[in-house]
């Protein structure tokens, strides 16, 4: 294979499988595969309409058929290709800025759009230059890696002799397209001939292995905190036939780690590689001999075929690592200007040290520069330094791979949010440390070596608190300090009550704190027990309207005014709940996802149930079976509890109607391919059910407690959390333009009606364009509490006003009502959550004893 600079050596390699008479499998999903002649009739069709000229086009990295072909069709067509991250409008727009492509390819639902800007930017693009890759830089101006067809068809040719690829071998697509490593398993399998597998999910999701397995993944490929994750689902215990490779790099992998994952595979028959390169290479550099794995498992190993190291030290000493190879970079590029020019290196100083061993393997013993490895990211300290000082902040910058640590001068600025937008890293990886002035050297030049041993301990021990919100929140599901809220598939009632411990613990909710493990959370409260808060503080939106819609209703029943509407709106917000945190589940067919949950919640129903029982000296049957609101049975008579707990068996019948649908893969799959479309088009015939169904079973005025009356506000709302282009939110907001007076015209066209439905419209506004509020302080602990116990509220907050009749007292009574409803539904929350606490700790105990 050719491994000169202009593009033609791709043809040669990654796109040498694409052929018409070529019924090998390319792309491979659960409900379809892409053949290499399908594969090939598609990349062909578009590279004929985009062929001429010399252009640079942008592909948002989305993993799918559209991308791929996408992809591969610009460089047959002999364009530069510059790959960003998908749904990063801001990273997009600075591209733009910087680099004015003259095309660009981003997903449109199911289908992929292609723009084209019509501008002829000035500068020309060197012939050699077939792929531009992000890496790290200034807060809105990264540095792009400049990769030749060259550079891509040799590191492809490299990866593909050491790891003994195959037309035989699927590897299991866990990893961004934009990211080197990623895209670096997809070049090595087309270049094999092999193919790759679309599993759709998380790797620690429940539905990964078996859907993996299914797909006949041979490969696997992961950054460390991929090998972390699976330690925590048991992976090694349940690892498929097929698989026959694991792959790991984007940082150091612990030597622990490294030993357990080469030992499982050898004892599975397969082979387990740790890697190491750096997107300036295209993707790896050296390889450890799985052989070798176990006895220098803190090695990166021997360079790649094709590729040298040089250490610039004796052997024996630690010194600067240098690489030699033809998957060398070209070199950077900040401007469109820089795409013109051609080769500027041919060794890569890597920026770390190393020592060659005597066994002849590389150890890397740090960094030589000040560079952070994070998330399988290189991270520039100086960057953020310049990020930083330019938004006014006199700060230092250290860290090593698990953390970054800004030093900071006194600033009102928000020095987290501000660091990890310009290191483009989640706001977990960034500690703050304040200081009256910066420690310097004698020069004025600041005094690193003493920051860096003023530097926050990594980890701290963590404590029972916040595992103690977690157990009571999720129970009956065990808690360990290593389970996060995603891993534990929390659904939105369990997101507020662990969202308003998590406030009351830090005074803030990190960013992404729904994917950290409860230990980190807790050794975050440890370290930052006296927070510096503003004033004001961001809330989710959906929190402020569930607390919005809860009160709404308790003043609606305590004083009899014409505003109903909060039921509708908590019934919109269960529906965008599914959709927010259970898709996943939902789409693989594990439907318990909803139903434990579901089972949860009717606790304190059945409570409820039981008080009325006692009372009346009679069971509501229909209500004990979640039947009392289809019309047949009488609070009157005692056979149901009355008319206002309707909500509760509705959201029952919801959940058991959502669990039936997703057990069926003929729904799970079109759900899971238009997921907005499917949606918006159920909301439309269920808003039609809610008037045809009483022409069949006519219940009078009980209508409204039917599921069928108000199905279409939970779909209207799985529909907003998948409306993630503007056209999608604003088709959603002219239907509810023609819906809500339609509604209210036919319900009786009152003013109740008119409020109830029009009120919906900027509810749905809200949770489309505003997704966090920012509110005073002072107001979070009690918008967070009331939302966080709005379920109780709706169970009890008649309960204490109907036994000593507030209504009866005109305002007094009504204030008085809505305020002991309010307390009597948090306090039946906080009963509840401390017993399921107690039940998750004697469970957890018993099963240590064990």
């Amino acid at each position: 294979m050719a491994h000169s600079k202009d593009g033609a050596s791709v043809a040669l390699n990654i796109l040498a499988h694409l052929a018409a008479d070529n019924d090998a499998p390319a792309l491979v999903f659960p409900d379809h595969v892409l053949s290499y002649a399908g594969l090939s009739a598609r990349v062909d069709a578009l590279a004929r309409r985009i062929e001429g000229q010399k252009k640079l086009v942008a592909i948002a990295a989305q993993p799918s058929t559209g991308f791929v072909v996408s992809y591969l069709a610009c460089l047959k067509a002999g364009h530069a290709v510059a790959l960003l991250p998908p749904g990063d409008g801001a990273a997009a727009a600075a591209f733009h800025r910087d680099f004015s492509p003259e095309i660009s390819f981003t997903p449109a639902g199911a289908d992929w759009r292609m723009e084209e800007t019509g501008t002829r930017p000035k500068g020309g693009i060197h012939p050699g230059l077939a792929l531009m890759l992000a890496t790290s830089g200034t807060e809105g101006n990264p540095r792009w890696v400049r990769l030749s067809g060259g550079n891509i068809a040799a590191n492809a040719e490299s990866i593909v002799t050491y790891l003994g690829l195959t037309s035989a071998d699927r590897a299991a697509q866990t990893l961004p397209f934009h990211y080197s490593y990623g895209l670096s398993v997809l070049h090595s399998h087309l270049a094999a001939g092999a193919s790759l597998a679309f599993c759709r999910g998380s790797v620690i999701a429940d539905g990964f292995i078996g859907t993996a397995a299914e797909l006949g993944c041979t490969g696997m490929a992961g950054v460390p905190y991929t090998f972390e994750l699976l330690e925590r689902i048991g992976f090694r215990q349940r690892l498929w036939p097929a698989l026959r490779s694991m792959t790991c790099a984007g940082g150091r992998l612990s030597p622990e780690l490294v030993t357990l994952y080469a030992e499982a595979m050898q004892a599975h028959g397969g082979r387990f590689f740790a890697m190491y390169g750096q997107t300036e290479a295209t993707a790896r550099m050296a390889y450890l001999p799985p052989g070798a794995a176990t006895a220098h498992a803190d090695c990166i190993g021997i360079a790649i075929p094709g590729g040298a190291f040089r250490i610039d030290a004796a052997r024996g000493e630690a010194g600067q690592l240098f690489y030699r190879g033809p998957n060398v970079m070209m070199g950077y590029a900040t401007s469109r200007a820089d795409l013109a020019r051609g080769l500027e290196l041919d060794e890569l100083a890597t920026g770390d040290l190393a020592v060659m061993t005597e066994a002849g393997f590389i150890r890397i013993m740090g960094r030589a520069k000040r560079i952070s490895k994070i998330a399988g990211l290189r991270i520039g300290h100086e960057a953020i330094e310049w990020a930083l000082q330019a938004k006014g902040i006199a700060c230092a910058v250290t860290g090593n791979d698990g953390a970054i640590t800004i030093h900071a001068e006194a600033t009102a600025l928000d020095v987290t949010r501000l660091a990890a937008g310009a290191a483009a890293i989640p706001q977990r990886f960034i500690r703050v440390e304040r200081h009256d002035a910066l420690p310097r050297l004698a020069c004025g030049k600041i005094d690193y070596r003493a920051l860096a041993a003023h530097a926050p301990p990594a980890a701290a021990a963590p404590s029972r608190g916040l595992l103690h919100d977690f157990r009571a929140a999720l129970y009956p599901r065990p808690v360990g300090p290593r389970d996060s809220f995603e891993s534990l598939e929390g659904d939105s009632l369990a997101y507020v009550q662990v969202a308003l411990a998590i406030e009351a613990r830090l005074g803030r909710l990190p960013e992404g704190w729904e994917a950290m493990p409860v230990a980190r959370l807790d050794a975050m409260a440890a370290r930052d027990a006296a927070p510096q808060r503003p004033w004001f503080g961001n809330i989710e939106s959906h929190i402020a309207l569930r607390a919005m819609a809860i009160l709404l209703i308790v003043l609606h029943h305590a004083s009899g005014w014409p505003i109903p509407g909060g039921a509708m709106v908590l019934m919109m917000l269960v529906g965008h709940g599914f959709a927010r945190f259970h898709r996943e589940a939902l789409f693989e067919g594990r439907v318990s996802a909803i139903l434990k949950p579901m089972l949860r919640n009717l606790l304190p129903y059945l409570v409820v149930a039981a008080g009325f029982a006692l009372a009346w000296r009679k069971i509501p049957w229909a209500s004990v079976f979640l039947a009392g609101n289809l019309g047949f049975a009488d609070p009157a008579k005692g056979s149901m509890l009355p008319y206002q707990y309707w909500f509760v068996e509705a959201y029952a019948q919801l959940c058991l109607l959502t669990a039936l649908l997703f057990c069926f893969g003929g729904v799970r799959r079109a759900v899971a391919r238009r997921p907005f479309a499917t949606a918006f088009a159920a909301m439309l015939l269920a808003f039609g059910l809610r008037y045809g169904v009483p022409l069949i079973h006519d219940v009078g005025a009980r209508k409204i407690f039917l599921l069928s009356y108000v199905l279409w506000l939970p779909l209207l709302g799985w529909a907003a959390c998948f409306a993630t282009r503007t056209p999608q939110k604003l088709l959603l907001l002219a239907a509810l333009a023609v819906i809500c007076p339609t509604a209210a015209i036919l319900g009786g066209n009152w003013t109740g009606a008119w409020v109830m439905n029009l009120l919906q419209i900027p509810v749905m506004a809200v949770l489309l364009f505003l997704p966090a509020l920012r509110l005073p302080r002072v107001l979070l602990p009690g918008v967070m509490s009331v939302a966080a116990a709005s379920y109780h509220i709706y169970l009890f907050h008649l309960v204490i006003p109907e036994l000593l009749r507030m209504q009866d007292y005109g305002a007094w009574g009504i204030a008085a009502t809505v305020t002991t409803g309010v307390l009597t539904g948090i306090a039946a929350a906080t009963l509840q959550r401390l017993a399921l606490a107690g039940l998750s700790r004697k469970t957890a105990l018993a099963a240590s004893e064990a």
